[in-house]
């Protein structure tokens, strides 16, 4: 009589990668080139198995990892508002350049910043 095989056992084995394969799997994933899903996809591995790969080669997505890409996303939001007050800032420099007149501007402030203002001067006009 022959035994039948429960499905799913020849998914019990485990197949065994080299440090090579791993590593070029995992490369692209830790230089942002590709997600973890394609990468897996493309090297014919399952995801679990390349998110394995990833966190020991150091890109786990862990609680610690979580929350320093929340500080991340907060410090890139806080960047975004600081330029737009410096581009207000600006604008109100440029006004009271037209005010005040450019000879007396340029006294009181850095080099870079009153060429700034002059760029913002003509976008006024």
């Amino acid at each position: 009589m022959e035994k039948h095989k429960r499905p799913g056992n020849e998914l019990n084995f485990q197949k065994r990668y080299s440090f090579a394969f791993k590593k070029q799997a995992v490369e692209p994933v830790l230089n942002g080139q590709m997600s973890q899903r394609y990468a897996a996809e493309k090297f014919g591995v399952s995801r679990n198995t390349l998110a394995s790969w990833c966190k020991d080669f150091g890109m786990d997505q862990s609680p610690k990892n979580q929350s320093k890409n929340k500080e991340i996303k907060k410090l890139k939001d806080k960047i975004e508002e600081l330029e737009i007050i410096k581009d207000i800032q600006q604008d109100m420099l440029a006004i009271l350049q037209e005010q005040v007149g450019a000879d007396e501007l340029e006294k009181y402030l850095p080099e870079q910043l009153f060429k700034e203002i002059q760029k913002a001067a003509k976008k006024l006009k």
